[in-house]
């Protein structure tokens, strides 16, 4: 009597129902998004002026003028309103994280830098940073100008919001985007800063609507 065949089990069969998981090939634009912290000085170079006034008066807001001035050792009356004012206007905090999307594929590590890290406010909301690292996914497939090869991230929300946008996106588990996950902007082939990236994506989208 012949052995009975096992039935091979789906593994995310909440997923196969409305068509997010993508089976895993090794060929992939693996994409992912993240937090990294680095130096002030080199954070700043990735921002507008005018977005990195913004970030500061924000996180003045939340944090203790006592313990900032503490930290570095300096000794101002806090009752001057105007020592106080001055020290503000100049300070920037020795390392601040920042919020990155990566895209991944063969020799080709893009690294866009979103934003200035404000916990508090992203993490409820990071699966719009997920759809941004997916988009950088999108522009490194326009790049390589071969348009099937599949885009994955571990974000199920974020898949998703742009299946019906672009095709050949899906959602694979975590250990499946660990390259992109792990990649450094120190590592990357190609950094996008604030600027950089609207101009090439907003050319990109007017060539393809022409």
């Amino acid at each position: 009597m012949g052995k009975r065949k096992k039935k091979t089990k789906n593994r995310f069969p909440w997923l196969e129902s409305e068509n997010l998981f993508m089976t895993h090939t090794g060929h992939e634009i693996i994409t992912d998004a993240g937090w990294e912290k680095i130096i002030w000085r080199d954070a700043a170079k990735f921002f507008h002026q005018q977005t990195i006034s913004d970030w500061r008066e924000s996180f003045l807001e939340w944090v203790d003028i006592a313990d900032l001035i503490s930290a570095q050792q300096l000794n101002i009356d806090l009752d001057d309103d105007t020592a106080v004012d001055k020290f503000l206007e100049s300070y920037n905090p020795p390392e601040i994280n920042l919020v990155v999307a990566k895209a991944v594929y063969e020799e080709h590590s893009w690294v866009r830098v979103l934003l200035i890290s404000t916990p508090d406010d992203e993490e409820p909301y990071f699966h719009n940073h997920e759809i941004e690292a997916i988009l950088l996914g999108v522009h490194l497939r326009r790049y390589l100008n071969v348009h099937d090869i599949p885009i994955i991230n571990d974000c199920q929300d974020a898949v998703r919001y742009l299946q019906g946008m672009y095709a050949n996106i899906g959602w694979q588990p975590r250990n499946c985007v660990s390259v992109a996950h792990r990649l450094k902007i120190a590592q990357a082939t190609k950094v996008y800063n604030e600027q950089t990236w609207e101009e090439e994506w907003s050319q990109t989208e007017d060539k393809e609507e022409l």
